[in-house]
């Protein structure tokens, strides 16, 4: 049995070769990253005398350049082990405390590691899940630039009309974007005829505000306290915003109809049956977890997610305060975070621990990441079993229901 490890790069890869006694065999060498490469690989494997049926080959999932790879392999038959680099990292500065490191050094690590662990081959996220985990990060991608728009217009609009926000509940809402990007400053709005005015509140709002609004607007405007200085610079900018934050939510719309037709299927259905689960929470959940075989239990499921708790512990000290590891992935990690806040107020089983942390005096995010984790286990039920959720009372749900007379 051999383990040969690969350091994944941009351009060239290195792979290294150990025996089953942890000997190395041969050499370390370097390939291309192209088809010329792919195929000098099988002929050094034909040199190590290194076949599908007695190798394992071990890779580090670094970023998107072990994918190409990975399939050549996986279509000539040899079993490839896909790595968490964060876990040959934590073994390497187990296995050494020298500060060299070359890539043939990391490939012949690899390949250690492979065989310390006595890896077995990686079950690799079906297509649906990559299609799945492409579009749910695109999204996430879109969804945090328009967050970044929206600081921006806040802090324009702030400077140039301070008083817009507190007449709506929200700073973001579709009419005071659309007085922004009309208007943009509170001597134009205060100028503006009333109906003219109450017309464009009216529209933005989908019929929700009218003249009430418009007036209150107006008002605000003619006693407003912001700055003119450079105010029509600013105007220019927040229409141009104001335009940008309505084509993305135009984009991610049609990104969550995608996501939907791509993820369409009983899985999916069956996240949903969860409490704080929607359809863009159960792609993401899909794309990210993949095979859900590949967790033996749930403890497994949000160390990966990273929402695991740190402990610092060394002799006699033993340190209290415990921190979410947040290593793994953060797009998982979000979308439980996201989906226990919503489970806690719609479930009893799952609002029921949180109340029960809140009053060991623990924080709302603990209480929350507490959540997060039980749910990794329901998750894992239903995608392993195949089956929806099926909602049960709590034992301090059952405690509480008053006994027959």
């Amino acid at each position: 049995m051999q383990y040969i490890g690969i350091d994944i790069a941009k351009n060239t890869h290195v792979v290294a070769s150990r025996m089953a006694d942890g000997a190395p065999h041969g050499k370390a060498f370097q390939f291309a990253n192209d088809e010329r490469g792919f195929r000098s690989l099988l002929e050094r494997f034909a040199e190590l005398e290194a076949g599908p049926d007695d190798c394992i080959v071990a890779m580090e999932s670094t970023g998107h350049y072990w994918l190409a790879l990975w399939s050549f392999l996986d279509d000539h038959g040899y079993p490839v082990a896909v790595v968490n680099p964060v876990m040959t990292d934590a073994f390497r500065k187990a296995d050494s405390v020298r500060k060299t490191k070359t890539d043939a050094i990391d490939a012949f690590l690899i390949a250690e590691y492979a065989r310390f662990k006595n890896l077995g081959p990686t079950p690799i996220a079906p297509e649906v899940a990559d299609g799945a985990k492409v579009l749910t990060r695109y999204r996430a991608h879109l969804v945090s630039e328009r967050t970044a728009l929206k600081n921006r217009a806040t802090a324009a609009a702030d400077r140039v009309f301070p008083e817009l926000a507190r007449c709506f509940s929200t700073k973001h809402t579709a009419a005071s974007r659309a007085i922004l990007s009309e208007f943009g400053t509170p001597a134009r709005v205060a100028s503006t005829d009333i109906r003219t005015l109450t017309r464009v509140i009216r529209e933005a709002s989908r019929g929700h505000h009218g003249r009430e609004k418009a007036e209150e607007v107006k008002a605000a405007a003619k006693t407003s306290v912001g700055s003119t200085w450079a105010s029509e610079a600013l105007a220019f900018e927040l229409a141009h915003i104001t335009a940008l934050i309505d084509h993305m939510d135009e984009e991610i719309a049609a990104i969550d109809t995608k996501i939907a037709e791509v993820v369409e299927g009983p899985m999916a259905g069956f996240l949903q049956t969860i409490p704080g689960i929607g359809p863009v929470n159960a792609a993401v959940i899909l794309a990210e977890v993949g095979d859900p075989s590949r967790f033996e239990e749930p403890s497994k499921l949000y160390a990966y997610a990273g929402i695991d708790a740190s402990k610092s512990q060394s002799g006699k000290f033993d340190g209290t305060e415990q921190r979410m590891s947040k290593r793994g992935s953060s797009y998982l990690r979000h979308a439980l975070m996201y989906a226990a806040d919503k489970a806690r107020m719609r479930d009893p089983y799952f609002g029921d621990y949180y109340d029960s942390l809140r009053a060991r005096g623990k924080h709302h995010y603990v209480a929350v990441s507490g959540v997060a984790r039980k749910l990794c286990g329901v998750i894992l039920a239903v995608m392993k079993e195949q089956r929806p959720y099926e909602s049960r009372p709590s034992i301090q749900s059952q405690q509480k229901e008053p006994t027959a007379g």
